[in-house]
């Protein structure tokens, strides 16, 4: 009985929480909205400054993650005698 009392009070309220939301939302949208055309102008001449730090930033990924243009290689090489103790390592690097 107890848990049923819980579970009910529960559901009762979240419905609320969700037609309040509910309600919110409405009233949010009654509102009228009134625009002065004098001040409004298209999408590029509002946000040119985003337009350029955008532009700006795809530069810079570009220039950095480009890698330098030679490119090494690397390998090692390791002696083992029988009972697995090691005898030599030797590294070598060639450049492409």
């Amino acid at each position: 009985m107890k848990h049923s009392t819980i579970a009910r009070g529960t559901r009762i309220l979240f419905t609320g929480l969700l037609l309040l939301a509910i309600q919110t939302f409405l009233f949010a949208q009654d509102k009228a909205i009134e625009v002065n055309e004098a001040q409004i102008g298209n999408w590029f001449e509002r946000n040119w400054k985003w337009v350029v730090g955008g532009v700006v930033l795809l530069l810079l990924i570009v220039l950095f993650s480009g890698g330098s243009s030679s490119k090494r290689k690397t390998t090692t090489v390791v002696r083992k005698d029988d009972l697995g103790n090691v005898k030599s390592v030797t590294t070598t690097e060639v450049s492409d």
